[in-house]
């Protein structure tokens, strides 16, 4: 009969913790492109370990006016990045010349590349449930 009752509370508890584990949504407006042309491609990442190798979500997103918009929902609460880039071509590759890239890309709380990509460190950023809006200006 203990055997019984103690999977029983194991399973209410183990219930109880997967209700309350938190979602939310990130709202992303980038800023930046220097025409309406091609699309914006947005990776969200939510370990330093995938970090520009993979993303956990992806995104393409629609130029008006300079502007995109994006919306990831259903995010668990947790640390995320986001890196994006104007695919003025449509290709869906970050064009680059010796190295540098040649169209605009950005990074979540504008994370300066010196002398190579963002860092992980200066990306991230914590979801706590919720709508958190993000900005990203594109250079």
């Amino acid at each position: 009969m203990r055997g019984i009752l103690a999977v029983i509370s194991v399973f209410w508890f183990s219930l109880g913790i997967a209700q309350t584990a938190a979602f939310g949504a990130i709202e992303l407006e980038i800023t930046g492109m220097e025409s309406d042309e091609g699309q914006i491609l947005i990776g969200l990442y939510n370990s330093e370990d995938q970090w520009l190798q993979k993303p956990y979500k992806g995104a393409f997103g629609k130029i008006a006016n300079g502007v995109s918009k994006v919306i990831f929902r259903d995010i668990p609460e947790g640390f995320y990045a986001i890196s994006v880039f104007h695919d003025k071509d449509n290709d869906g590759q970050l064009k680059k010349f010796l190295g540098v890239p040649t169209e605009r890309f950005g990074a979540s709380n504008d994370a300066p590349s010196r002398f190579g990509p963002p860092r992980w460190s200066d990306a991230k950023f914590q979801l706590l449930g919720g709508t958190l809006k993000h900005s990203i200006q594109i250079h």
